[in-house]
């Protein structure tokens, strides 16, 4: 049976709408979402366990795409959260299988400034668990993957989720 060519897109973005706002709460080692790969925007490869060596600070890490409104209403609050706790947490937004030009426009057209970084394959959404986007992974200093929070997450449920890294 021929498919629509966008019948893939349509089941992806039905599943993401159908499971926004899930969380997944059970703590599990972050050890293979750790050494997962991705490119920052300066060209360089990096991965969560780098960066997480570098000050021991947890993360926050978004996965986004342009295509993507429930992202982009979102990252707003991921900015203003990123500038109370920048010295606590480190948010990372990490741009899944997305135009890097696009990327660029929608960060500077929105005042971006948290590391980013992108994920052409869209490795993170399989190495996360994630079912559609936007996509949340909440790490602890410790390496422990706390939570993955599927859908838009509301600014005080963000900071509600820090504050718990925190503690």
């Amino acid at each position: 049976m021929r498919r629509p060519p966008n019948f893939w897109l349509l089941a992806f973005l039905a599943a993401s709408f159908l499971l926004a706002g899930c969380s997944s709460s059970d703590p599990t080692d972050a050890s293979e979402h750790l050494t997962q790969p991705f490119v920052l925007l300066d060209g360089s490869t990096t991965t969560l366990g780098d960066l997480l060596a570098e000050d021991g600070r947890p993360l926050v890490i978004n996965l986004w795409a342009t295509w993507c409104a429930p992202c982009l209403e979102e990252m707003p609050d991921f900015e203003k959260t990123h500038q109370t706790y920048r010295d606590e947490i480190r948010f990372i937004g990490i741009n899944i299988s997305d135009s890097p030009s696009r990327a660029a426009e929608r960060i500077d057209q929105l005042g971006i400034t948290y590391l980013l970084g992108s994920d052409p394959a869209g490795d993170f959404l399989l190495t996360f668990g994630a079912v559609g986007l936007p996509a949340t992974a909440f790490i602890a200093a410790d390496g422990t993957l706390i939570d993955v929070h599927m859908g838009r997450i509301a600014a005080p449920d963000l900071v509600t989720k820090v504050e718990e890294l925190l503690s």
